[in-house]
């Protein structure tokens, strides 16, 4: 078994991305299907930064956006600083946005296996990063239409009027602030029921029983939301999900560019969704990137080679910002 040095990443995390000082409530939350070797380093460096630290275990989750136990939510908002090491996001939920609102700090480390301590998308140059983000964030949100296309037939248009776009930049050194490390991505939602057009075969869909997708998928989107999922087994299970989670669930709820050149797009889920080029598209919950929809879910579908426009401006030309 490989041993890694996870120290020095840990720290970087805790005094770098956090900011942690001395005497502030520090909550570490985990579950039974990460690794406990990345706990462990987190916990120590979190103690090390003098903070007053509880660690909590729970039940892992097969997804993004679904809700912890109260007695986990209740121990977020008691808290100035939230790390959440656990196998899907979390963020995307009401627990995580009335620990935001009370004014916690949240790195949400979904995902994260101990390789990613020492290789990959947290080891990127952070400040360049933030500027190519903040840029595009910038036009993004000015721009009052949204398209995108792929080599494999995806094309989707959406309206972007009076939406932010938020750089997510890896730092949540002030109250209320997030981030997702590996960061590094420009993310908004587009207006509720203006999404049309096909998304097709995503190369990785944020759930535990797809993953990096082999099998064909495609998407019909009309008046924002999914109308249909067909072309194999995993397209048929995918939709039966959206189907057991209500209307809500089907929601087109973020669109996003990836901007970390780090991060290793089919060596986790985790980096896929930030690595340099791709774009993603989310549907389900999108309350905590400026959308008015919440769901019981938030699952992202990641594609490669995208060329995207703002209004009229291409953004990224297959695969390449060239912003």
């Amino acid at each position: 078994m490989i041993k890694y040095n996870m120290a020095t990443t840990a720290r970087r995390l805790v005094d770098q991305v956090l900011a942690v000082k001395p005497g502030e409530l520090a909550l570490l939350v985990t579950d039974s299907d990460r690794p406990a070797s990345i706990t462990e380093a987190l916990a120590h460096a979190l103690s090390g930064a003098g903070a007053r630290l509880a660690v909590v275990h729970m039940p892992p989750h097969q997804m993004g956006g679904v809700d912890p136990l109260p007695q986990v939510g209740a121990a977020m908002a008691a808290s100035d600083v939230v790390v959440l090491q656990t196998s899907f996001a979390t963020v995307h939920t009401d627990t995580a946005r009335a620990a935001l609102k009370k004014g916690a700090r949240i790195l949400d480390m979904w995902g994260w296996r101990e390789d990613m301590m020492v290789a990959g998308g947290a080891l990127a140059d952070y400040d360049e990063v933030a500027r190519i983000t903040r840029k595009l964030a910038d036009i993004l949100t000015k721009a009052r239409r949204g398209r995108f296309t792929t080599p494999e037939g995806c094309d989707m248009a959406f309206s972007l009027e009076g939406r932010t776009c938020f750089p997510l930049i890896g730092v949540a050194r002030q109250p209320g602030e997030f981030t997702a490390v590996p960061d590094g991505e420009a993310a908004m939602s587009p207006v509720e029921g203006t999404a049309e057009g096909v998304m097709v075969n995503p190369f990785s869909i944020e759930r535990k029983d797809l993953g990096f997708v082999k099998e064909p998928i495609r998407l019909e989107v009309k008046g924002g939301k999914v109308a249909s999922i067909t072309g194999s087994p995993a397209a048929e299970r995918f939709w039966r999900l959206l189907e057991e989670h209500g209307d809500l669930a089907k929601n087109v709820a973020e669109f996003a560019i990836g901007t970390n050149p780090a991060c290793r797009a089919r060596e986790t889920m985790r980096e896929a969704k930030k690595a340099w080029g791709t774009c993603h598209m989310a549907v389900g919950d999108s309350g905590s990137i400026g959308g008015k929809v919440v769901a019981p879910l938030h699952v992202d579908m990641i594609f490669d080679r995208p060329t995207v426009w703002a209004d009229g401006q291409i953004v990224v030309k297959d695969g390449q910002i060239t912003v």
